[in-house]
């Protein structure tokens, strides 16, 4: 997703139940970011419309300061009496100097108003905006001792594609190894929620978009980190692995788990066995990683690679484990047999 950090903070913070997100900006600022998230969210058939303040500043206010207006959102937002308040800024604000953070320290509601400076353009990219958001969000949850066998799972987008579908490849293989998922941070997750981040013996990131947040919060809550999630077939098995170890499990069970995936995959790649001996040409590649994954795919169907192929589809979202491979070939296989 493009966009300015802005964008992506808000992509994070606005989908938190019970939470009320104040955008420091002026309307056009907010109007703009709303309306790219309002279009990927009829995408995604999101049904809840996030609850979002603009303070709405003004020229008046960029020449003589802003905090005023700022002060005004939060008064509004907290007539609401959430569970929390976000805080976050375009690049205005912080161009004009406004001390948002002062201002959220002396409000009223300040012990449940969280200030995430964003910058705008000035921040960066929407990437760093969502990592902002996930380590700003991440002071919610108190330093606690690590409850043995369970995963925290972070940055999950929520208004990705295939974004279930993925969660669920995820834990069948997290149940392989007897680990359990104790938060989705931040996944449409409320605020009771984000608070378990602290007590999970180990983070597994959704991919490297969220790797800064990934080290941050590996550093803050001294807890191992898994890079991202397992792309394609092998990427399957060396997630267990990577997983197991980082979790604490014993050599035996982590080898269970990958005797019984390796099963798992001979016997869902068997619906494909007719499309051995098929050529076909791959195309252009949409997302890093996605040619690997169907290469490898490939390799294990005996088809093969040729320009001159049959052209099949390479999938819009990089393929998660056994699902997303499945997924791929079931296009493939129309492509092949029916044209």
């Amino acid at each position: 997703m493009g966009g300015c950090t802005l964008t992506g903070a808000l992509s994070v913070a606005c989908f938190i139940p019970g939470a009320v997100t104040v955008v420091h900006a002026p309307k056009g600022c907010a109007h703009q970011t709303f309306s790219m998230l309002h279009a990927l969210m009829n995408e995604a058939e999101t049904k809840t419309v996030p609850e979002i303040l603009v303070s709405g500043l003004s020229d008046k206010d960029v020449i003589f300061g802003g905090e005023a207006c700022l002060r005004s959102a939060l008064d509004r937002a907290a007539a609401k009496e959430p569970e929390l308040i976000i805080v976050v800024t375009s690049c205005v604000p912080e161009t004009i100097g406004d001390d948002c953070l002062a201002v959220c320290r002396e409000h009223p509601y300040s012990n449940r108003t969280l200030y995430i400076p964003t910058s705008g353009f000035l921040g960066g990219s929407a990437k760093d905006g969502e990592n902002a958001a996930l380590i700003g969000l991440s002071a919610l949850a108190d330093p606690a001792d690590p409850v043995p066998g369970t995963v925290g799972i972070i940055g999950e987008k929520n208004l990705e594609s295939e974004v279930e579908e993925n969660f669920a490849e995820v834990k069948r293989l997290l149940d392989l190894l007897g680990l359990t998922i104790t938060v989705r941070f931040c996944r449409n997750s409320c605020v009771a929620d984000l608070r378990k981040l602290g007590a999970a013996s180990c983070f597994i990131l959704r991919d490297h978009r969220c790797a800064d947040a990934g080290r941050e919060l590996g550093r803050r809550f001294c807890r191992p980190v898994v890079g991202g999630f397992p792309r394609g077939l092998s990427g399957s098995i060396a997630f267990l692995q990577e997983t197991g170890k980082a979790c604490g499990l014993s050599a035996e069970k982590i080898e269970s788990a990958v005797q019984q995936e390796t099963k798992y995959q001979k016997k869902m790649l068997g619906r494909f066995a007719n499309l051995a001996g098929s050529r076909v040409s791959l195309g252009a590649e949409p997302f890093e990683g996605t040619l690997t994954a169907a290469r490898e795919a490939l390799a294990c169907l005996d088809m093969t690679e040729s320009s001159d192929g049959i052209n099949v589809r390479l999938p819009f979202y990089l393929p998660v484990g056994v699902s997303g491979t499945v997924k791929m070939l079931y296009l493939w296989r129309r492509a092949v047999l029916h044209g």
